[in-house]
């Protein structure tokens, strides 16, 4: 009987083979290597897109005013446009109590209200980010005037305040440089900065939390295009904006700011005790003078029937009523301000708080011989601007006529009329908004120069496209280019991407190959195209 077996294959062998063809090693093979294709594409296109996503920065900045401290967080792309940050504001936190220069007999009190914002905003920034975010705070009027009466006090307040940031998480490298009190030029400037920049005047659109984009627009010059910014705080009151360029300025009234590739130079100035809680001072301060400090006083821009006690030391203790001739009233004395609500007497006594008639060098100035170019171009007048034009419904008006009645409005109705229309309004505010109305409109139309004309020009905003507007916001931008540039730690090069995304390719292909012949071989051994062994048989040739 013929033996069936190949003559050049052993038993074992024909085992082998057989085991072999029956489980088709090729679509073994063909899923191995898809496999490591695709995760090895898989791994690489994420560790490529972690490497393609943005690289965020933060930024802290301290807003410490003369009534109140707020504490923003700002978030930027790393890759600034042009060196300067295109920032974002992405929280805000009130910090409890009054103003740091409130704090002047107790600094130590500072602490706990400044750290819950601290560590409010600790739960903001990224963990990772902590340690690389700066953290700024510029202290303004109040502590400018407290620093002028008494540095000790202001030094030992600003102590408090840089022990207190240092012991936070974020980058505080600098305490001297980045928690201080600013001049009031800078306040000035950083506010112009914010107003511009949320407007899109520097020609870039700054983020949202909608769009990320980065549109550019040419400007016909630096400043051309710009608006001009006028912010009153509670113990000064700024004005900042671009003259045009055939304005020659002193240079001790302008600003200056280097803002994505473009220098800008404005003019800027502050007004001390000219905030609106300090004019206030100085105006009750004004008429318990020139009524011979008798205990009872006629307030003319006070509704009648409304009365207001203020103690001596609240009239003439802070820093912009105290002066040092003796009053001849005990230091114990309580005043009572009684309103009579006679509109022309309230304009005659707030004229006063202004010296117009002071000599001045330049051939044009505002008051207290202080020079200041004529007003050019679009403005926006915010915070306490703002909060007096909203209360007399005036913000959506540009006619100063308008402006005007319904100032003289209100300072014609007694107390019990403004109760009256006004329920909702804190009784603290209530008795005050005609002499502020009085106040803004003479600081605005004879010492700033605003008339009929130009009026319509002035834009009283609280917040800009969702953002507040105030100088903390400019600050950064501004301090943006200064930063240390953040670099990232790259998980692969693009060309090591392209060559790994190139041999894992091939792996699939490879892959495909393989199976393209396993699925052959196997109708191949379907046909029974393929060897088949033989049946063994026992050593006599019989069929096991």
């Amino acid at each position: 009987m013929t033996s069936l077996h190949h003559p050049s294959y052993s038993d074992d062998e024909v085992d082998l083979q057989t085991k072999i063809m029956n489980c088709n090693v090729w679509f073994f093979i063909a899923v191995v290597c898809f496999v490591v294709g695709m995760v090895g594409l898989v791994v690489i296109i994420i560790l490529h897109h972690k490497d393609q996503e943005p690289l965020y920065s933060y930024g802290v900045v301290l807003d410490a005013g003369s009534s109140h401290t707020k504490l923003f967080v700002y978030k930027w792309n790393t890759k600034c446009h042009q060196q300067t940050a295109l920032a974002n504001q992405i929280h805000s936190c009130k910090v409890t109590g009054g103003g740091i220069s409130s704090y002047e007999n107790n600094p130590s009190a500072l602490r706990p209200p400044l750290e819950v914002c601290l560590r409010e905003a600790e739960g903001v920034v990224p963990d990772d980010k902590q340690s690389k975010t700066p953290v700024f705070l510029g202290a303004t009027a109040g502590m400018r005037l407290i620093h002028a009466v008494n540095s000790s006090v202001s030094d030992a307040i600003m102590d408090v305040v840089r022990d207190t940031i240092q012991s936070s998480k974020f980058q505080f490298t600098n305490p001297k440089t980045q928690a201080r009190i600013l001049t009031g030029s800078e306040e000035g400037l950083f506010s112009w900065i914010t107003a511009n920049y949320i407007l899109g005047k520097f020609g870039v659109i700054p983020p949202t939390e909608v769009s990320q984009s980065r549109h550019k627009r040419d400007l016909s010059g630096a400043g051309e295009g710009t608006v001009g910014a006028l912010d009153m705080g509670g113990a000064s009151t700024q004005i900042t904006f671009y003259p045009g360029s055939s304005v020659k300025m002193p240079d001790n009234f302008t600003g200056n700011a280097v803002l994505y590739e473009k220098n800008y130079t404005v003019y800027t100035q502050s007004y001390l005790c000219y905030g609106i809680n300090e004019i206030k001072r100085r105006y009750q301060a004004l008429l318990v003078k020139s009524q011979n400090f008798t205990l009872d006083i006629v307030n003319p821009c006070g509704p009648q029937g409304k009365t207001i006690t203020e103690h001596y030391s609240d009239v003439f203790e802070a820093p912009c009523t105290r002066d040092s001739s003796e009053k001849p009233v005990s230091k114990n004395t309580n005043f009572t301000f009684r309103g009579s609500g006679n509109i022309t007497e309230c304009a005659v006594v707030t004229h006063q708080l202004f010296d117009f008639n002071q000599s001045c060098p330049y051939k044009t100035c505002s008051f207290n011989g202080t020079y200041q170019p004529p007003v050019y171009g679009q403005f926006y007048a915010f915070s306490n601007f703002y909060y007096e034009l909203s209360f007399l419904n005036q913000t959506d008006s540009n006619s100063l006529a308008e402006f005007q009645t319904a100032l003289s409005d209100v300072c014609h109705m007694t107390w019990k009329q403004l109760r009256e229309k006004y329920p909702t309004t804190l009784v603290d505010f209530l008795p005050w908004y005609c002499f502020s109305g009085t106040y803004i409109q003479i600081l605005l139309t004879e010492a700033y120069k605003f008339d009929n004309s130009t009026w319509q020009n002035l834009h009283f905003v609280d917040e800009l496209k969702s953002t507040e507007i105030g100088w903390s916001l400019g600050f950064m931008i501004d301090s943006s280019s200064d930063l240390p540039t953040t670099k990232r730690e790259y998980y692969m090069t693009n060309l090591a991407f392209a060559l790994m995304m190139t041999l894992f390719i091939l792996f699939i292909l490879i892959s495909v190959g393989f199976a393209c012949h396993a699925v052959k071989f196997h109708r191949q051994k379907q046909r029974g195209l393929i060897y088949q062994p033989a049946p063994k048989t026992d050593n006599y040739g019989a069929i096991q």
